[in-house]
């Protein structure tokens, strides 16, 4: 039963129902399109990636063939990883200043000009019940930070949390792409959000927030594909700006977010849920193509996420950080360029 329910929950999270073949701009500048809403579809409504020709994970048909095709990681998934995870001390972490915690998939706690901000918040052992974690959320839940600002990137389920969502309760701002108010309404009735569409910004407390492209989508139920908008996120503040991925698989967007607000001080980028490619390539990076995007982007620093917590598809947790360290030695970076941050430990930014 469980294996069955996973495999129901990853039809939800993985494959688009939807091919579209409407005009694709593979040349165009991206902010030029999203002023136009050109990433918006009338008919039947919701929004689109609109360079892509289509939309290349092919839905249901292709997710069906992927999870009957047999997993070339079988055994070696047969053995229950063990991760160090490091009990983040939230004490040091305030009195130290500006830095980044990861906190297992895409939780990443930032903080700046004293201001703490939370990403993708799944504070949970599971989401949706049945998909536990293999690495523990390195917080105890009675002392995390009181996060001034939470950031959304997107609704999937291992991103968008309705238990941790209404643990943080009323008292966070919420940042969000567009279509998310009624879902706050209904966890946290008189929840502070904020619906940003693509390029827009929001500037609170000093700091600026900038919802950037992604190549991805969204899905709760068989009903609402695409009916949310999903981005990324460009913080900018205190003299430093830091970007944070989610999950996109690899485009031109990258070079643009690159030149026109690079350099990034830190990139926060998905090395996990990348395989097989042919089926996961569309919509997540594998860590050679998450390096490409940290140099598009004129990053100095790689803050890897989204490994080592929920096995969600077919390469082991283990290979994600194997993979992103062999990619970053291939790349000449030094660990001071990609750490990689156990579960509970802080980066902090350098000195200037």
């Amino acid at each position: 039963m469980p294996g069955f329910k996973i495999f129901i929950l990853a039809a939800f999270l993985l494959s688009p129902l939807f091919v579209f073949s409407q005009e694709s701009f593979l040349e165009k500048d991206l902010e030029a399109l999203a002023k136009r809403k050109v990433h918006h579809r009338a008919n039947p409504g919701g929004f689109w990636n609109p360079w892509l020709a289509k939309d290349e994970t092919g839905g249901l048909l292709r997710f069906l063939k992927w999870k009957f095709s047999g997993n070339p990681y079988a055994e070696e998934k047969k053995i229950r990883p063990s991760f160090p995870v490091t009990t983040t001390n939230v004490t040091e972490v305030v009195e130290q200043g500006d830095s980044i915690t990861y906190l297992g998939h895409a939780t990443l706690w930032i903080r700046l000009l004293n201001q703490d901000i939370v990403t993708d918040p799944v504070f949970t052992d599971s989401i949706v019940y049945f998909i536990k974690r293999h690495a523990p959320f390195p917080i105890p839940i009675e002392r995390l930070p009181e996060f001034e600002v939470v950031l959304i990137s997107h609704s999937h389920y291992d991103h968008l949390d309705r238990d941790s969502i209404a643990r943080l309760g009323e008292k966070p701002l919420y940042l969000t792409p567009l279509g998310y108010k009624d879902w706050f309404e209904d966890v946290v009735p008189g929840a502070r959000v904020i619906e940003l569409d693509w390029f827009e910004t929001y500037a609170y407390q000093g700091i600026t927030y900038r919802l950037l492209p992604a190549q991805h989508w969204t899905k709760r139920t068989p009903f609402d594909t695409n009916k949310r908008l999903w981005g990324s996120w460009l913080i900018d503040g205190s003299n430093r700006k830091v970007y944070f991925g989610a999950d996109s698989g690899y485009f031109q967007g990258f070079r643009e977010f690159g030149r026109k607000f690079g350099p990034i001080d830190a990139a926060l980028l998905p090395v996990g849920l990348y395989e097989p490619r042919w089926f996961m390539k569309t919509h997540h990076m594998n860590p050679e193509e998450v390096i490409k995007a940290a140099a598009d982007m004129w990053a100095y620093t790689i803050i890897p996420q989204q490994w080592g917590v929920f096995d969600l598809t077919d390469e082991p947790l283990t290979l994600p950080p194997r993979d992103y360290r062999a990619a970053a030695k291939a790349a000449g970076l030094t660990e001071k360029e990609a750490p990689l941050i156990p579960h509970g430990g802080t980066w902090h930014f350098p000195s200037r």
